[in-house]
């Protein structure tokens, strides 16, 4: 993003989308002009047609650790070379079957990343906090007080 674009970024900004129940634990949601399944793996009663809905959430992490820490990059004068997530969480699903008095949402979610940036180990350490403070979706996590390991090595 060119910090012209980064400086036109209202306040406030809002976002929509629209879901369709398709039946078969099926949804389909459109966000802007992109259409998302969302589906069930067979283990879980689906047809396994789509990603289920814990799934997009992790892939909207990893998503969004990737867009801040390219923004953060350009701000700190780095190039990013190549950057790799991985993203694991583990819910207990008694919460959502109601079978018991445990939190439905993900209990800990771990994200390893790999980066290639050219950045000095002193600044590696500064830019690595930066990206988790401004991450939104990391700080969701945070605050849901999820136990939350992100574990950023430098390639």
């Amino acid at each position: 993003m060119s910090a012209t674009a980064i400086e036109t970024i209202p306040q406030i900004v809002s976002f929509n989308t629209v879901g369709t129940w398709r039946g078969n634990l099926r949804t389909d949601v459109k966000a802007r002009q992109f259409d998302i399944g969302v589906a069930e793996p067979e283990e879980l009663g689906g047809d396994d047609s789509a990603a289920n809905p814990m799934e997009l959430l992790l892939a909207g992490l990893d998503g969004c650790l990737a867009v801040v820490a390219e923004v953060v990059a350009g701000e700190y004068e780095a190039k990013i070379n190549s950057l790799i997530l991985v993203t694991d969480g583990e819910l207990d699903a008694r919460g959502f079957l109601g079978t018991a008095e445990v939190s439905p949402y993900f209990q800990k979610v771990v994200t390893k990343v790999e980066i290639d940036i050219d950045l000095s180990s002193e600044k590696f350490a500064e830019y690595t906090e930066t990206v988790l403070r401004r991450c939104p979706a990391a700080s969701l996590m945070q605050a849901a007080n999820v136990e939350f390991v992100i574990d950023w090595k430098q390639i």
